[in-house]
Protein backbone atom coordinates (compact mmCIF):
# COMPACT_ATOMS: atom_id res chain seq x y z
CA UNK A 1 0.00 0.00 0.00
CA UNK A 2 1.40 3.65 -0.67
CA UNK A 3 -0.18 6.77 0.70
CA UNK A 4 1.18 10.39 0.43
CA UNK A 5 -0.05 13.61 1.86
CA UNK A 6 -2.17 16.31 -0.01
CA UNK A 7 -3.21 19.64 0.81
CA UNK A 8 -6.38 20.05 2.31
CA UNK A 9 -7.85 22.61 0.08
CA UNK A 10 -7.46 23.85 -2.72
CA UNK A 11 -6.18 27.54 -3.88
CA UNK A 12 -9.71 29.01 -4.08
CA UNK A 13 -10.44 27.74 -0.97
CA UNK A 14 -6.92 29.34 0.35
CA UNK A 15 -7.97 32.51 -0.64
CA UNK A 16 -11.78 32.22 0.68
CA UNK A 17 -10.57 30.84 3.93
CA UNK A 18 -8.19 34.26 4.14
CA UNK A 19 -10.85 36.40 3.52
CA UNK A 20 -13.25 34.73 5.77
CA UNK A 21 -10.53 35.64 8.56
CA UNK A 22 -10.55 39.09 8.03
CA UNK A 23 -14.21 39.13 8.74
CA UNK A 24 -14.59 37.40 12.22
CA UNK A 25 -13.80 38.52 14.75
CA UNK A 26 -11.09 36.77 17.95
CA UNK A 27 -14.34 35.15 19.18
CA UNK A 28 -14.83 33.14 16.43
CA UNK A 29 -13.26 29.86 15.15
CA UNK A 30 -13.21 28.97 11.08
CA UNK A 31 -13.29 24.89 10.82
CA UNK A 32 -12.68 23.56 7.17
CA UNK A 33 -13.86 20.11 5.12
CA UNK A 34 -16.07 19.18 8.61
CA UNK A 35 -18.12 16.38 8.54
CA UNK A 36 -21.89 17.11 8.92
CA UNK A 37 -22.11 14.51 11.60
CA UNK A 38 -19.08 15.73 13.50
CA UNK A 39 -21.60 19.48 14.03
CA UNK A 40 -24.96 18.31 14.29
CA UNK A 41 -26.94 15.31 15.49
CA UNK A 42 -30.18 13.21 14.22
CA UNK A 43 -33.29 14.69 16.58
CA UNK A 44 -35.79 12.13 14.85
CA UNK A 45 -36.85 11.18 12.29
CA UNK A 46 -34.68 11.21 8.60
CA UNK A 47 -35.50 9.78 5.77
CA UNK A 48 -32.51 6.96 4.74
CA UNK A 49 -31.70 8.80 1.74
CA UNK A 50 -30.45 12.04 3.76
CA UNK A 51 -29.53 9.43 6.57
CA UNK A 52 -26.78 8.09 3.63
CA UNK A 53 -26.05 11.92 2.50
CA UNK A 54 -25.91 13.35 6.72
CA UNK A 55 -23.23 10.41 7.43
CA UNK A 56 -20.93 11.39 4.09
CA UNK A 57 -21.06 14.00 3.63
CA UNK A 58 -19.07 17.66 4.73
CA UNK A 59 -18.92 21.20 4.68
CA UNK A 60 -16.54 23.60 3.16
CA UNK A 61 -16.16 26.38 5.85
CA UNK A 62 -17.95 26.08 9.52
CA UNK A 63 -17.40 29.08 11.67
CA UNK A 64 -18.28 28.17 15.62
CA UNK A 65 -17.92 30.84 18.37
CA UNK A 66 -15.24 30.27 21.32
CA UNK A 67 -17.64 27.57 22.93
CA UNK A 68 -17.46 25.67 19.60
CA UNK A 69 -21.05 25.81 18.90
CA UNK A 70 -21.78 26.53 15.38
CA UNK A 71 -22.64 29.67 13.84
CA UNK A 72 -22.35 29.80 10.04
CA UNK A 73 -21.09 27.46 7.48
CA UNK A 74 -20.01 28.66 4.20
CA UNK A 75 -20.10 26.78 0.73
CA UNK A 76 -17.26 26.94 -1.83
CA UNK A 77 -19.13 26.62 -5.37
CA UNK A 78 -17.59 26.58 -8.55
CA UNK A 79 -18.69 25.34 -11.96
CA UNK A 80 -18.76 21.98 -11.11
CA UNK A 81 -22.08 22.41 -8.59
CA UNK A 82 -23.69 23.28 -12.04
CA UNK A 83 -24.22 19.82 -12.90
CA UNK A 84 -27.69 18.23 -11.66
CA UNK A 85 -26.08 15.36 -9.21
CA UNK A 86 -24.12 18.01 -7.60
CA UNK A 87 -27.29 20.48 -7.34
CA UNK A 88 -29.15 17.79 -5.67
CA UNK A 89 -26.48 17.02 -2.85
CA UNK A 90 -26.39 20.40 -2.36
CA UNK A 91 -29.78 20.32 -1.95
CA UNK A 92 -29.86 17.91 0.69
CA UNK A 93 -26.97 19.80 2.74
CA UNK A 94 -29.58 22.64 2.64
CA UNK A 95 -32.03 20.64 4.08
CA UNK A 96 -29.75 19.74 6.67
CA UNK A 97 -28.20 22.74 7.30
CA UNK A 98 -31.81 24.74 7.84
CA UNK A 99 -33.32 21.76 9.99
CA UNK A 100 -30.80 21.68 12.27
CA UNK A 101 -31.12 25.85 12.27
CA UNK A 102 -27.73 26.91 11.02
CA UNK A 103 -27.39 29.31 8.36
CA UNK A 104 -25.55 28.96 5.34
CA UNK A 105 -24.28 31.25 2.72
CA UNK A 106 -22.58 30.20 -0.65
CA UNK A 107 -19.77 31.80 -2.36
CA UNK A 108 -18.51 31.47 -5.80
CA UNK A 109 -15.85 33.51 -8.48
CA UNK A 110 -17.55 34.74 -11.25
CA UNK A 111 -16.42 36.45 -14.03
CA UNK A 112 -13.13 37.96 -13.77
CA UNK A 113 -12.45 38.23 -10.28
CA UNK A 114 -15.90 39.02 -8.79
CA UNK A 115 -16.33 37.31 -4.92
CA UNK A 116 -20.33 36.34 -5.49
CA UNK A 117 -21.68 35.73 -1.77
CA UNK A 118 -25.49 34.57 -1.39
CA UNK A 119 -28.02 32.96 0.19
CA UNK A 120 -31.12 31.73 -0.45
CA UNK A 121 -32.65 35.34 -0.11
CA UNK A 122 -29.90 37.78 -0.96
CA UNK A 123 -26.34 38.65 -2.52
CA UNK A 124 -23.26 40.87 -2.41
CA UNK A 125 -20.57 40.91 -5.00
CA UNK A 126 -17.12 42.00 -3.99
CA UNK A 127 -14.71 42.90 -6.57
CA UNK A 128 -10.93 40.82 -5.16
CA UNK A 129 -8.88 43.56 -7.60
CA UNK A 130 -10.41 46.73 -6.47
CA UNK A 131 -12.21 45.80 -3.09
CA UNK A 132 -15.20 47.35 -4.39
CA UNK A 133 -18.27 45.45 -2.51
CA UNK A 134 -15.86 44.23 0.49
CA UNK A 135 -17.41 45.59 3.13
CA UNK A 136 -20.90 44.66 2.26
CA UNK A 137 -19.47 41.21 1.58
CA UNK A 138 -18.28 41.65 4.99
CA UNK A 139 -21.25 42.80 6.82
CA UNK A 140 -23.12 39.79 5.28
CA UNK A 141 -20.94 37.46 6.33
CA UNK A 142 -20.89 38.95 9.99
CA UNK A 143 -24.95 39.00 9.95
CA UNK A 144 -25.19 35.40 9.61
CA UNK A 145 -23.01 34.39 12.03
CA UNK A 146 -23.85 36.29 14.80
CA UNK A 147 -25.83 35.56 17.88
CA UNK A 148 -28.73 37.19 17.39
CA UNK A 149 -28.97 34.62 14.45
CA UNK A 150 -27.87 31.77 16.08
CA UNK A 151 -29.89 28.77 17.15
CA UNK A 152 -28.79 26.96 20.22
CA UNK A 153 -27.69 23.60 19.83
Amino acid sequence: MSLKPKRLINTYEERMLEFLQTCIDDNYKIHTQVSLCQFCEINGFLDSELKRFFFSSNVDALITNQDYKPCLVIEFQSSYHDSLEARKRDTKKATLLTSAGIPFLYSRVKDFGLLQLYSHSEEVVFNLFTGEGRENARNLIRKYYTPSIFVNV
